[in-house]
């Protein structure tokens, strides 16, 4: 993974094509490590280390953050990792096929400068043929499955891949692909090389200049959920400000009214939370928020050490039997990190695991999702009342 990130990056594009200022914005704002982003590094990591073992390739950088990382591995990783190295491996065997000297770079880093100021970024994989560029991104994220269509990050990562590589092959269309095990989603988009171009000129290279400037409106929308900036910024607070605002009688609104006010609502949902989670930060930091003190938060009792405490309450006259829970199955979770991974667990339990259908969720028609029927819809809702 790399090391240091552009201000223009290609996984941020989806915001400062959006909105041009929040570039900037972000910049005085720490980018905060989490349990899920150093997870998902190591992961990359480990998918990173698959393909050039295969290809024969040093594998001491993946090896040493593989190391510092080891405390965030859990045994389904390496079946989620197998399968993203199989699946990039088949797709370069495909390619040898039709040119046999079609290449796989693993961990490439891109720059997009011509287009976008100062800007450069790391490809998972790029496989360079005749004809087809492809690019492969994995996503071990589990919260929100990511499209291939017009997805502007995998279309920079391509742009990166065809500038350098276009006067060595004969390049005339870019396939993308996403790999996002855990939600099982592989989504894939393909575009004229030519049209990709055509996109970089027209869209990207003017929305790079006025973002790097600092120029244009903010656009607040649903690509503000992971901006660093949005506690601060004017434009979610009028937005937030605007829902409130709407009509207080949801009953009355019909369809067409509450699929216009699901997007701001989305938008200022986040918001409110940035806003709590800025001013708690700054609070604890010392710095005092007018109108508000901090509290002991609501705790939970704990005891400290169990046997003492079964012995004195025995030692009471309590019954032991009534003071100890029976013994109770693990998790699903648990089970398969104690057999060894998904696959041996699925192997020994199969026939007696069920998945039952998750209750309904409304997202916007791009997600990748298939619909389920207004039947499934009512069986589901059914359940939830029992």
């Amino acid at each position: 993974m790399p090391d240091s990130h552009a201000l223009l990056s290609p996984s941020g594009s989806h915001r400062w094509l959006n909105c041009p200022p929040s570039a900037r914005m972000e910049e005085g704002v720490p980018d905060t490590q989490t349990a899920y982003t150093m997870e998902g590094t190591l992961a990359h990591a480990w998918c990173a280390k698959k393909l050039k073992e295969a290809l024969g390739q040093d594998t001491s950088h993946e090896e040493a953050e593989i190391a510092s990382l080891s405390s965030f591995w859990t045994p389904d990783m390496d079946s989620y990792t197998d399968a993203y190295a199989e699946a990039v491996l088949g797709l370069w065997e495909e390619s040898k096929r039709k040119t046999p000297d079609a290449k796989l770079l693993v961990e490439v880093r891109l720059d997009f400068s011509e287009y976008i100021p100062e800007s450069f970024g790391t490809s998972d994989a790029v496989i360079v043929a005749d004809r087809t560029l492809t690019v492969i991104d994995f996503k071990y994220g589990k919260g929100v499955a990511v499209g291939a269509k017009d997805n502007t990050q995998m279309m920079i990562y391509a742009l990166g891949a065809l500038l350098r590589f276009r006067d060595e092959y004969d390049i005339r269309e870019v396939d993308m692909h996403i790999h996002q095990p855990r939600l099982q989603s592989y989504p894939s988009s393909s575009i004229p090389a030519e049209a990709l171009m055509e996109w970089a000129g027209r869209v990207l290279r003017p929305a790079a200049e006025e973002a790097w400037e600092g120029r244009g409106e903010p656009h607040p929308g649903g690509h503000c959920r992971f901006c660093r900036a949005k506690a601060l910024c004017g434009a979610m607070a009028d937005l937030a400000k605007a829902s409130m605002e709407a009509d207080p009688e949801p009953s009355l609104l019909g369809a067409e009214a509450l699929a216009a006010l699901l997007p701001v609502a989305e938008a200022a949902a986040v918001w409110a939370k940035a806003v709590q989670d800025a001013a708690l930060s700054r609070a604890v930091n010392g710095e005092p928020v007018p109108g508000y003190k901090l509290v002991a938060g609501r705790s939970v009792r704990r005891v400290t050490d169990q046997e003492a405490l079964l012995d004195a309450l025995v030692c009471a006259g309590y019954d032991r039997a009534t003071l100890v829970r029976p013994a109770e199955l693990r998790s699903i979770g648990e089970l398969e990190k104690a057999v060894g991974g998904k696959k041996k667990f699925a192997t020994i339990a199969a026939q007696w695991l069920e998945k039952p259908e998750g209750k309904p969720a409304l997202v916007p028609e791009s997600d990748t999702r298939p619909a389920i029927s207004q039947s499934a819809a009512d069986d589901l809702a059914a359940l939830e009342m029992n």
